[in-house]
Order: C-alpha cells, then sequence, then structure tokens
C-alpha cells in the first residue's frame, strides 16, 4: 500500500520533467485541461498538480516512450532499497 502512494507522489513530483520530455508546450497542455498558462506554469513549478489534473495531463501526453522514463526513474529511486522475498513476506503475515 505504502509503494501505491509512493508511486504517485513521485509521479507528481515528475510531472513538470515528463511534460518536457513529452514535447508538447505549456500553453497547449493549459488550453487542454481548461487552465490558464500561467497558473500551469507554476503547477508545473510547484508540482501541486490535483490528481484529476494529473489524470487530464496523463491522457494527453501519454505514450510508451514517457511510460518507460517513468518507470526508470522509479528503478534508479529504488535501487538502494532493501528487497526481501516474497516467502519472508508471507512467513511475517503467517501464511
Amino acid at each position: 500500500m505504502f509503494n501505491i502512494v509512493e508511486n504517485y507522489m513521485e509521479l507528481k513530483k515528475s510531472m513538470g520533467t515528463l511534460i518536457n520530455k513529452s514535447g508538447y508546450k505549456n500553453a497547449y497542455l493549459a488550453e487542454q485541461i481548461g487552465m490558464p498558462a500561467p497558473t500551469f506554469s507554476v503547477k508545473k513549478q510547484r508540482g501541486s498538480w490535483t490528481p484529476s489534473e494529473i489524470k487530464q495531463i496523463l491522457d494527453i501526453i501519454d505514450s510508451e516512450k514517457l511510460e518507460d522514463f517513468f518507470l526508470l526513474e522509479l528503478m534508479r529511486a529504488e535501487k538502494d532499497e532493501t528487497i526481501l522475498p516474497v516467502a519472508n513476506l508471507k512467513k511475517e503475515m503467517g501464511w
């Protein structure tokens, strides 16, 4: 469960980079989601997107290339985390 939240937080933080990598202009994306361009730029800088805004933007910029980029970033962020075998989890859960 925490992994889902952490991935969402990472996505929210990475939205500016994903938008830049997508090749779409800020003004175009802002217009498409019904937001003034200056507000869009501020949200992009601060990473203060709402879940609805993230979904709207991803619906426009989604591509396999961006998905690969985001997954690579997640893998880099998690590379130093301790990984335990599933058997250990099952043991702890009493399964």
